[in-house]
């Protein structure tokens, strides 16, 4: 399995042990990034042309972080429907709850959270989106698989 993967990628071994037991593409070069992207794009049947992804530095670690591209193509391939549940305040903290379910009735349920604390105005409200957007994504990405 592992001749077969690193010969579809185009990543060595070395470079393709870092990317499934540590998550971290630090080591790849440029090429073998847009060979790992692409290869993670097909295997999730997404258009890479979209930009699903963007490379984030997350605990010292490059990884490949889902963008709304990423949630809008799989909602549409998994036939997921999304819709908000809950808004609450909690403590200093702004909680959308979203409930999905998918084209063969699985169902799951996400949370997204941002800190309000001292916020007013177009970043009071901005916040308010952004905990929306969250939970719809966890939701999308937890279901999906």
């Amino acid at each position: 399995m592992t001749t077969a993967i690193t010969q579809e990628t185009g990543i060595g071994i070395d470079a393709l042990e870092s990317i499934l037991v540590e998550g971290n593409l630090e080591k790849l070069s440029a090429a073998q990034r847009l060979d790992y992207y692409a290869a993670t794009c097909k295997s999730l049947g997404l258009n890479p042309l979209t930009k699903p992804f963007a490379y984030i530095k997350l605990s010292g670690k490059t990884t490949l972080y889902a963008l709304k591209e990423t949630t809008d193509q799989l909602r549409k391939i998994h036939g997921i429907s999304v819709r908000i549940t809950d808004r609450e305040e909690i403590g200093e903290s702004y909680v959308v709850t979203a409930f999905a379910t998918d084209r063969d009735g699985r169902t799951d349920e996400s949370t997204g959270a941002v800190p309000m604390e001292g916020l007013r105005g177009d970043a009071h409200s901005n916040a308010l989106m952004k905990a929306e957007t969250k939970a719809k994504r966890r939701v999308t990405l937890s279901i999906a698989g």
